[in-house]
């Protein structure tokens, strides 16, 4: 019997919701948070550390899935399983803003994760932290996979079937800008083959040709290797509200990018005007 294919069975099967602390992403905390909110807490495994940590801390978890929602109940004072930006905080018993918001692998699932960030500004206090890991589109082996013709659609990984955006680091931090955060920290996490990969040439010397899978990239320096090895890039942001401290800050809140060479639908728009007589 044929096995189905992932788009027949993604709505079928009840996919486990790993209990995963995310500790790569935890150790950026900077400071013991007084409210935290966990979107897409899954089954309650950021909350698990997060009390372990901070056992004073007022623990909110937003989660869709009803039963990795029930599972998180253990470790979350509330667990909410609705969307994020409909829900009156206050009304169910917030005393004071977030100062803590979690978004691992969360933002590339929505339609508009710039709407999400910027419509979460009043929810937070004005020095909150958030804490977002998001997959990197940019990684060596996804780029490969692409220049070779090919890629696969996966249940989760760099292109889980879900995945709705798609993330370099430059686009994350113009997201971050314009939306109203500023980035105080940022990491890099490396999985699976792509540790491998990037120890081969970590040393160096920099610049140099690598080659990888029989396509050869100039690389400028060792960080710029390490970009292209990432598979997730894990930020802290905080409010940056309309203060930006100096001209590369200005320039990612701005519209500006630089020039791209994938198609833009701009040459099609002109033919439909000419067509139409320029109306």
């Amino acid at each position: 019997m044929t096995k189905n294919f992932l788009w027949q069975d993604r709505d079928k099967k009840n996919y486990p919701y790993p209990c995963a602390p995310r500790p790569e992403c935890l150790a950026m905390i900077q400071r013991p948070p007084v409210a935290a909110l966990d979107i897409g807490c899954g089954s309650g495994g950021v909350g698990r550390a997060l009390r372990q940590r901070f056992p004073d801390c007022q623990l909110w978890g937003c989660e869709f899935d009803g039963a990795a929602a029930q599972q998180a109940r253990k470790y979350f004072d509330h667990v909410i399983e609705q969307d994020v930006e409909s829900v009156d905080f206050a009304a169910l018993g917030l005393k004071q803003p977030f100062d803590l918001v979690c978004l691992f692998d969360v933002l590339e699932h929505l339609f508009n994760p710039w709407q999400l960030l910027h419509n979460l500004l009043p929810r937070i206090a004005g020095d909150a932290h958030l804490l977002v890991s998001l997959p990197n589109v940019g990684n060596i082996a996804l780029l490969h996979d692409a220049l070779r013709g090919h890629w696969k659609y996966l249940h989760a990984g760099l292109l889980d079937f879900t995945h709705l955006r798609f993330f370099t680091d430059f686009d994350a931090r113009k997201m971050f800008y314009q939306t109203g955060y500023r980035v105080l920290d940022h990491r890099m996490s490396l999985l699976g083959q792509s540790t491998a990969i990037y120890n081969r040439h970590a040393d160096g010397p920099f610049p140099a040709a690598l080659t990888f899978g029989g396509i050869t990239l100039q690389v400028e320096s060792q960080a710029h290797w390490q970009r292209l090895c990432a598979d997730q890039n894990l930020y802290l942001i905080t409010p940056h509200h309309g203060q930006l401290a100096n001209q590369e800050e200005r320039e990612m809140a701005s519209n500006h990018y630089p020039p791209v060479h994938a198609f833009d639908g701009s040459l099609l728009t002109r033919s439909l005007r000419a067509l139409h007589g320029g109306l």
